[in-house]
């Protein structure tokens, strides 16, 4: 039924864009501004945006003024239709979309991107970040042209970055020590560089599909997972946990990318109203994701949930042990990405 829905979504999107093609007002092959007038109660482009999260996200507010400054900012001549929910495709399948054109801008995490740009693996060094204001500052700086290269190569362009704050550990066994990770069996995503950071720990990790997670607390067939408050809450995970564990591991990043050639092909006027409207959306939507975090809290601890702060000592040791972890990222995207990232955040500190 599924696969249906998003079999009958990108039908509506490909007809769309045929009706827009047909009036002169879609073709994104050939500048804006050497296009026919459209039609005057209709805008000029009508963009998709696609993602796999849920309305509640950080994700989609993040899309939602996006697509509301693009329309402000055009004088109503550019529109941008959200797509959420899954509704075109799993986070793999956007990503496909937009890299073929098919869909126009994609917001979603960096991990499944791995799999087309291998070099964001660079991101999942764990302790790499030491809050989220040192990441907000290289990622605003010159490392993210370095890292919107590497997108450049694999056929996407990379608009910007927000964040959704840490990843953290929920657990039935409550971590207080270094040594309280020894053998939790914590579900990841099916991303080695994870699976070895918590391996790192004592951890068991153990990659499941993420529709699996809530049954598998419910069964017990795993004791722990880890994401930041926000997918916490909206999946209520705090229904089958006891504890949040604040490791502050990885911080969840959320791209917005697009297809170059269709970026290309507007006009230069058009391309800035895009870019700037990115930037206004991204220094929004980190605000409210950490506005938000005080409110997710609020809803765990009402739910009878622990939140568990850890002693600077601990930290200490999980960043030991997460430096080791490097050296499996480093083989993997290069010695230059990662001594980048690493200079990049000292000299943000």
């Amino acid at each position: 039924m599924k696969n249906f829905k998003r079999i009958i979504s990108l039908m509506m999107v490909i007809v769309l864009a045929l009706s827009l093609a047909a009036c002169g007002g879609g073709n994104t092959n050939q500048p804006a501004q050497n296009q026919p007038a459209a039609d005057p109660g209709k805008p000029e482009y009508s963009f998709t945006l696609a993602m796999d999260s849920p309305e509640n996200t950080v994700t989609y507010l993040f899309a939602e003024k996006f697509a509301t400054l693009v329309k402000e900012k055009s004088a109503g001549k550019m529109e941008v239709q959200i797509f959420a929910n899954g509704q075109l495709g799993s986070d793999r399948e956007i990503a496909e979309s937009v890299q073929q054109g098919n869909i126009d801008f994609v917001t979603q995490n960096t991990a499944p991107q791995v799999n087309f740009v291998p070099q964001l693996g660079v991101f999942d060094m764990a302790k790499v970040f030491p809050d989220a204001a040192t990441a907000r500052k290289v990622l605003d700086g010159p490392f993210f042209d370095t890292i919107a290269a590497q997108y450049e190569k694999a056929g996407f362009k990379l608009l910007g970055y927000v964040d959704q704050g840490f990843r953290q550990m929920t657990t039935n066994k409550k971590v207080e020590s270094f040594a309280d990770f020894k053998g939790q069996k914590i579900r990841t995503m099916e991303n080695p560089n994870h699976v070895a950071f918590w391996s790192a720990l004592g951890a068991n990790p153990t990659p499941m599909a993420w529709g699996e997670v809530y049954i598998g607390l419910q069964q017990k067939t795993i004791d722990a997972q880890e994401n930041p408050y926000e997918v916490i809450v909206a999946n209520k995970i705090y229904e089958q946990q006891k504890y949040v564990i604040n490791t502050n591991h990885i911080l969840h990043l959320i791209s917005l990318i697009t297809n170059p050639a269709k970026f290309n092909s507007l006009s230069p006027e058009y391309q800035k109203i895009i870019t700037d409207s990115v930037a206004e959306a991204k220094v929004w939507a980190n605000q409210q994701a950490d506005e938000r975090i005080d409110g997710r809290v609020k809803i765990m601890q009402e739910n009878g949930v622990e939140i568990v702060e850890l002693p600077a000592e601990v930290h200490a040791q999980m960043q030991e042990k997460a430096e080791a972890a490097y050296e499996l990222i480093r083989g993997k995207v290069g010695a230059e990405l990662v001594d980048g990232l690493l200079k990049a955040v000292e000299a943000a500190k």
